[in-house]
């Protein structure tokens, strides 16, 4: 009996919650992961677009044309060429991209990611 007050550790109880919580952040990471994956692609295309214009005049036909080409090749699926908007303040070019994911998760349960990628030079 004097050891039983000394022993300590997780019951079972305790171990199957915890590991059903752990399960559940884990699957939601993998689910998410893809998406927030195609979002720091878009921004690395945007910024190779405003890199690769050596200062010349940046066109919205150009910049789609380009991440038309710089997608397809990257397996983007959310953004389309028409989603990238250009703003120009000044001396500096905005390129900007904004699009929703709604992932499955279980029965009528989903989540809804809201990405804006966006590069200024």
């Amino acid at each position: 009996m004097r050891n039983r007050n000394r022993q300590r550790g997780l019951t079972m109880t305790g171990f199957i919650f915890t590991a059903i919580v752990v399960v559940a952040v884990v699957m939601i990471g993998f689910r998410t992961m893809p998406s927030y994956i195609e979002y720091f692609t878009v921004k690395k295309i945007l910024t190779q677009i405003l890199d690769s214009s050596q200062g010349g005049p940046v066109t919205l036909a150009d910049v789609r044309r380009s991440f038309d080409r710089r997608s397809g090749a990257d397996y983007i699926e959310s953004v389309t060429a028409s989603d990238v908007e250009i703003q120009k303040n000044g001396n500096q070019v905005t390129l900007s991209a904004s699009w929703n994911r709604t992932l499955h998760l279980v029965g009528n349960v989903s989540l809804l990611l809201e990405f804006e990628a966006t590069a200024t030079k």
